[in-house]
């Protein structure tokens, strides 16, 4: 019976992906530490980042909003296999997910009473709203959606508008039960306690900063991680020019009934080969005083939780001087789709053909050979 089990739930886009790939370099020196870092998609594929999001599925199903009863069931052996290692673990087991963060309260507890723990503590890690959610909305457009910048953020406004109440209740408004990070405090506090609960700040800079704040958030002060593995990217993310440009190719795929996974497929191949430098994605001008308002409301009620903080909550203000996009020009935009197209172009289809030997000059090439 494991003595604690720590939930690391996220936030999106807050560097979970950056600490889970730390988390599997350094799963050896965690249990060493008494920590363990269960394998799950590991298990199946050695080199991925692992992560437990698709073993909750077996679990918690449906109360995801994209996931189906029937994905749901193929999961479930995965639930059971890493539920068993948690249980069979006689110190601290870490699960990590994002996803958890979008979860309702009934969910939560039905994820608590799950294990045999003497303690259950949760770790959320966030970033300011005017980054993450900047990097939401590309990652939004990576994945097929056809939403301009703008657009995209009146629609957080629209979905913020509907209130707390309906933001906790309504399954499809999960996007603010993850971003709202005092209210997503509140609800696993409700449930856990809000002693249990740690918030860890990352800022952005310095890179290991992040790692430095997590580890001690989850009483693994003495792991270390080599150089390398912090630097290395764990995500390639669009470029602002980039983003433009796949908006439209998006809604190009739509127009020409384009199959869903083909459509990936080009994305993807632009994603990993067609970077150019450009501004990253910010805040529009719209929506600066939103992103400020919605920002100092949820510091506000972070602060009332009783929620350990690691790290200073100023850190999290909206920033126009970080936080705003800057002007893209439309040379900017021709070079990202310039090299979008020869990301996906087959050179060897465009290549002049192999001019032909005639039949006589063959005859005589073969008499001299």
């Amino acid at each position: 019976m494991s003595a604690k089990v720590i939930l690391h739930i996220g936030q999106q886009k807050s560097g979970t992906t950056h600490l889970q790939r730390i988390l599997g370099h350094c799963s050896d020196g965690l249990a060493d530490a008494g920590i363990l870092f269960p394998a799950s998609l590991r298990e199946a594929l050695p080199d991925t980042i692992e992560n437990h999001e698709r073993a909750t599925y077996g679990l918690l199903g449906t109360e995801y909003p994209w996931v189906t009863a029937e994905r749901a069931a193929e999961e479930r052996p995965r639930w059971d296999a890493l539920a068993e290692k948690v249980r069979a673990w006689p110190g601290t087991a870490l699960i990590s997910a994002e996803a958890l963060s979008v979860i309702r309260t009934d969910a939560i507890r039905t994820l608590v009473t799950e294990f045999d723990a003497d303690t259950v503590e949760v770790v959320v890690t966030t970033r300011p709203l005017g980054r993450s959610l900047p990097s939401l909305w590309q990652q939004h457009v990576r994945n097929g959606r056809v939403s301009a910048l703008g657009a995209f953020f009146a629609w957080l406004a629209r979905q913020r508008e509907a209130g707390a109440k309906a933001v906790e209740e309504e399954q499809d408004l999960h996007l603010w039960r993850s971003f709202a990070l005092g209210r997503l405090v509140r609800r696993w506090a409700s449930v856990v306690g809000p002693e249990r609960v740690t918030v860890v700040v990352n800022p952005g800079r310095p890179h290991d900063l992040l790692w430095e704040r997590f580890r001690v958030a989850i009483g693994a002060d003495g792991v270390t991680v080599a150089d390398e593995v912090h630097a290395a990217r764990t995500h390639e993310s669009l470029t602002l020019p980039q983003a433009q440009v796949m908006v439209r190719l998006n809604e190009a795929f739509e127009t020409a009934g384009w199959d869903t996974y083909a459509a990936r497929a080009v994305r993807e191949a632009i994603v990993l080969r067609g970077t150019v430098p450009g501004p990253r994605p910010g805040v529009p001008e719209s929506a600066w005083r939103l992103v400020e308002s919605w920002t100092e409301e949820d510091l506000a009620d972070l602060r009332a939780t009783g929620a350990r903080i690691i790290g200073d909550v100023a850190e999290l203000r909206f920033s126009p001087e970080r936080d705003l996009h800057g002007p893209i020009t439309h040379e900017q935009i021709a070079e990202a789709a310039a090299a979008a197209l020869l990301a996906v172009a087959d050179r060897d289809r465009f290549a002049p053909p192999v001019p032909e030997v005639p039949a006589q000059r063959r005859r005589v090439l073969r008499v001299r050979r």
